[in-house]
């Protein structure tokens, strides 16, 4: 077992003791914000043998947080539970946020706010898919205050929000406006801190430290909680984000968002362009736009696992996965992890693409 001179006693301790050192105090940090409980934790790992069989490989797992138990559950709820947290910490009354009809973000922004009693308004741009199913219909049966505008003018939309919050503010009310607030965003990288932890704890009762762990994640704010987590507890892990976006500096905006998340918990963890492994190969004509490659994953899982991806976020990123399966970039050892991120009432909003 390789070691590291412990420098307090003198003594030795080895590695794998210093890393839980390092994520219960990691796990403390992040228990010092407010939260509000919404999930199932921790979701399952699910260990697919059939997808195993079928592609030649040895350990393949998903990460079920599509699993995660609110209004068909994702990736968002870990999010959420600390930025519901913090809404109720400022004693605000109404959650104002804006999307377009296919968000996850604001499915989970709503369920969340109903849970916890706070009024939810969203007003929506036009976006990839106006089909008023999926995400739309469930904000639709939670009753929540949805205003439609027809731009995709960020600029527009935002003004939108500035007014709607001023109007509320006039009526005696305490609006939260989430692209007023930076927790909004350092919520989401709190969130994966926490299912970081939690992923660790689950390779420990598989017993499979001592295999290299590989990753596979969405791009965004959650793989910077996995990578800061991964660097800070030395857990070696390999990070690979595949983008449903075409390429914006997300990896650039991922450094600044974790040096900011390292000073907010007082921790000095950086994050490199070599910590995560950016792709944005799989993203196709656009974000939101199906494409062949996503098709694809999103039948094999179904057939083989029944377990289901989303068009625009989880099936582009299994795609990737799959391509890296396909060009034999894994070793017999390796432990492939893909963290499925929810999105399932996206299925059907794209059935026409799916089907035909």
């Amino acid at each position: 077992m390789e070691t590291v001179k412990n420098h307090l006693n003198g003594g030795q301790i080895n590695k794998t003791q210093m890393s839980d050192t390092k994520l219960k105090k990691l796990n403390m940090l992040i228990d010092q914000f407010p939260r509000f409980q919404l999930g199932d934790f921790p979701t399952p790992l699910y260990k697919c043998k059939n997808i195993e069989k079928s592609l030649g490989i040895k350990h393949f797992y998903i990460k079920r947080d599509d699993l995660s138990g609110l209004a068909f559950g994702g990736n968002k709820v870990r999010h959420l539970e600390f930025r519901i947290g913090d809404v109720i910490n400022k004693d605000c009354d109404i959650f104002i946020n804006s999307n377009v009809k296919v968000s996850n973000n604001s499915r989970i922004n709503a369920a969340a706010c109903v849970k916890a009693g706070i009024k939810y308004v969203v007003v929506m741009g036009k976006g990839p898919n106006e089909e008023k199913q999926g995400n739309y219909l469930l904000q639709k049966l939670m009753n929540v205050e949805i205003h439609e505008l027809d731009t995709n003018n960020n600029e527009t939309i935002e003004d939108y929000c500035q007014e709607l919050s001023e109007k509320y503010k006039k009526n005696g009310h305490k609006p939260y406006l989430r692209s007023e607030h930076e927790f909004a965003q350092h919520s989401a990288v709190l969130g994966y801190i926490s299912g970081a932890i939690e992923l660790n704890q689950q390779i420990n009762e598989i017993k499979k430290t001592n295999n290299k762990i590989k990753i596979y994640q969405v791009a965004g704010n959650s793989v910077v909680g996995m990578a800061i987590t991964n660097i800070y507890c030395d857990l070696n892990w390999e990070i690979n984000a595949i983008s449903p976006y075409l390429d914006n500096g997300l990896q650039e905006k991922g450094i600044e968002t974790a040096e900011k998340i390292s000073n907010l918990l007082n921790i000095d963890t950086s994050l490199s362009k070599t910590d995560i492994n950016y792709s944005f190969d799989f993203v196709g004509e656009d974000y939101g736009i199906l494409t062949q490659g996503a098709k694809d994953a999103i039948k094999l899982l179904a057939s083989k696992e029944s377990i289901f991806l989303d068009p625009i976020y989880t099936a582009k990123c299994m795609d990737g996965l799959l391509n890296d399966i396909y060009d034999n970039k894994f070793s017999n050892d390796d432990v492939i992890i893909f963290i499925h991120s929810g999105g399932t009432p996206n299925i059907f909003t794209y059935v026409n693409d799916l089907i035909l």
